[in-house]
C-alpha cells in the first residue's frame, strides 16, 4: 500500500465535489438532488464512522428571501397611507417591514416564516468516538445546499444599480418621509386626521408613486437556476469525510484519539438562512453537551484561494460572536506549519456561516474561509454558475485538512487549553512537512482505511 499524503485526502476531496456535481447537479435546499447528495456523503462516512444519521426535517426555506416580495408589496400601501393623511399606519407598516428584514435577513431569526410552503430538507453526520472517556467534541462541518442564482450581477454596476440599488433606495425614502410625516402632523395636530398631507409631501408622494415601477424587479430577484456549489460549499463536506477517513486510517493501525469525539457533518439548507445547522444543532445535543465547556465547531465555507486563508470571528453579518480564541489559535497553528492566516469578521452584509449556530448552541466555533471579500481583487465565482470544481485552487484544501488535522491532535495531546491564549508547540510541522506527512489513501473501495504514515519534519524557522 502506498504512503499517504495530504496532497491525496486534498485529490479525494476534489474528485469526491466533481463525481457529485457531475451526477447531482445543483442543489438547492429543500431539493430532491440536495436531499440525494446527503445520502451519498452517508454511504461515505459509513465506511470511517462509528455511527452515521440521515436526519430529514421540514423548513421553509422560502421566508428567508420572501420580504423581498413584501417590500414590494408594502411600498404602494405604505404610499396610499400617505396620500389618505394616515402616517400612523404608513410608520406601522414600515416599522414591521424593517423589524422583519432584520430578524431574517440580518441576524438569521425567522419570523413569520409559518406563511410560506413546508419543504424537506436532509442533514447527515458520522461519529468516531475516542478510545478512551470523551473528555471533549469537535465537529466539522460544511453544507452540501447550492444557492439560487440572483438574476442580478453586482458586477454589472450600472444593472445592479438600477435593478436593487434604486428599489433599495425607495424603499428606505419611503420610511423616511413617513417618519417625517408623521412628526409633522403631530405636531401640527392632525395626527389622527384624514385627508391629503400638505403641499411639500404631495410633491415627495407624486415622485414616490410615479418610482413604483422601478421597485418591481425585487419581485423576480431570485432565478429558478441554481449555482453547482462546488467552493459553496460542496468540497467543504468532502472534506469532512476526508478527515473522517484520516482519523479512522490512524486507529484502524492502533493510534486512536484518546479523549476526541469526532463529528463529521454536513448540513442542508444553509443558504437559506442556516435553517439546516440549527435544526441539527438543537436536535443533537447528546453529541457535545457532555462536555460542557469543551465542545468545538470547526466549519469550512467557500475555500477557494490558499492564500486567503481566513478564520472568522464573527458571523451572520456581524450578529454573531465566533470564539476568538481558537480563531486566534488556528491562525496560529497555520502560521507554524508556514501557512499564510488572518482573523476577521464577516463582513456586513456578507451572508453568514454554519459555525454561527455552533456558537449560538455553546461551542468553540470559527469557519475557515479562503476567498477575497471585495469581489474585484480575484474572481468571485460563489452564487454564480462558474463555482465548479475547477474555480478551487487544490492547495487551499490541503492547507485546510492540514491545520484541521493539527488542530484535531494537538486538542486531543492536551497541548491547546480550553480558557486561556493558546501556545502552538514549536514542533508543529511546516505546511510542505504537512503536506508529506498527512494521510493518502488507496484507490480502491475498501471498508478498512489505510494506516496514515506521518513523518512531520520542521522546515521552518519560525
Amino acid at each position: 500500500m502506498e504512503s499517504l499524503k495530504a496532497g491525496k485526502l486534498a485529490k479525494f476531496a476534489m474528485d469526491r465535489t466533481a463525481k457529485l456535481i457531475s451526477e447531482l447537479g445543483p442543489r438547492v435546499a429543500g431539493g430532491q438532488a440536495s436531499r440525494d447528495c446527503a445520502r451519498r456523503l452517508r454511504e461515505d462516512l459509513s465506511l470511517f464512522c462509528d455511527t452515521t444519521d440521515l436526519q430529514e426535517f421540514r423548513m421553509r426555506p422560502g421566508a428567508f428571501t420572501g420580504w423581498l416580495k413584501v417590500g414590494v408589496v408594502v411600498y404602494p400601501l405604505v404610499a396610499l397611507a400617505l396620500w389618505f393623511g394616515m402616517p400612523v399606519v404608513a410608520t406601522a407598516l414600515c416599522g414591521l417591514f424593517l423589524f422583519l428584514v432584520f430578524r431574517e435577513f440580518i441576524c438569521y431569526r425567522p419570523w413569520l416564516e409559518q406563511y410560506y410552503p413546508k419543504q424537506t430538507g436532509c442533514n447527515v453526520h458520522g461519529v468516531q468516538e475516542p478510545s478512551g472517556e470523551v473528555l471533549r467534541t469537535i465537529v466539522f462541518s460544511g453544507h452540501h445546499d447550492s444557492a439560487r442564482l440572483y438574476r442580478y450581477n453586482k458586477l454589472d454596476k450600472k444593472n445592479y444599480f438600477l435593478k436593487v440599488g434604486v428599489p433599495f433606495g425607495l424603499l428606505a425614502l419611503l420610511c423616511l418621509v413617513s417618519v417625517l410625516q408623521l412628526c409633522v402632523e403631530l405636531f401640527s395636530g392632525r395626527l389622527l386626521g384624514v385627508g391629503l398631507p400638505q403641499i411639500p409631501f404631495i410633491v415627495i408622494l407624486a415622485a414616490l408613486t410615479a418610482a413604483f415601477p422601478f421597485v418591481l424587479p425585487l419581485w423576480k430577484f431570485l432565478s429558478d437556476s441554481v449555482s453547482p456549489g462546488a467552493g459553496d460549499n460542496l468540497v467543504s463536506s468532502s472534506m469532512a469525510v476526508e478527515l473522517a477517513r484520516f482519523y479512522a486510517s490512524k486507529r484502524h493501525r492502533g493510534e486512536p484519539l484518546e479523549h476526541t469525539r469526532l463529528v463529521f457533518a454536513s448540513f442542508d439548507a444553509e443558504e437559506v438562512g442556516l435553517r439546516g445547522s440549527r435544526q441539527w444543532f438543537s436536535h443533537n445535543t447528546d453529541l457535545y453537551d457532555d462536555v460542557a465547556g469543551n465542545g468545538w465547531h470547526f466549519n469550512f465555507d467557500c475555500p477557494y484561494y490558499a492564500d486567503d486563508l481566513t478564520f472568522l470571528v464573527r458571523d451572520v453579518n456581524g450578529t454573531v460572536k465566533l470564539s476568538q480564541q481558537m480563531a486566534t489559535g488556528c491562525v496560529e497553528i497555520a502560521k507554524s506549519m508556514g501557512y499564510k492566516a488572518k482573523s476577521q469578521a464577516l463582513p456586513f452584509l456578507a451572508g453568514g456561516t454554519d459555525a454561527a449556530e455552533g456558537a449560538r448552541a455553546g461551542l468553540h466555533a470559527v469557519t475557515l474561509t479562503a476567498i477575497p471579500w471585495d469581489d474585484t481583487s480575484k474572481p468571485a465565482v460563489y452564487h454564480t454558475p462558474q463555482d465548479l470544481p475547477d474555480a478551487i485552487e487544490p492547495a487551499v484544501v490541503e492547507a485546510a485538512l492540514s491545520i484541521a488535522i493539527k488542530f484535531v491532535d494537538l486538542l486531543d495531546a492536551g497541548k491547546l487549553p480550553v480558557d486561556s491564549p493558546w501556545s502552538v508547540p514549536m514542533d508543529a510541522p511546516s505546511a510542505e512537512a504537512a503536506a508529506d506527512g498527512a494521510p493518502e489513501s488507496s484507490d480502491t473501495e475498501e471498508c478498512e482505511p489505510p494506516m496514515p504514515n506521518l513523518r512531520f519534519r520542521r522546515l521552518s524557522k519560525r
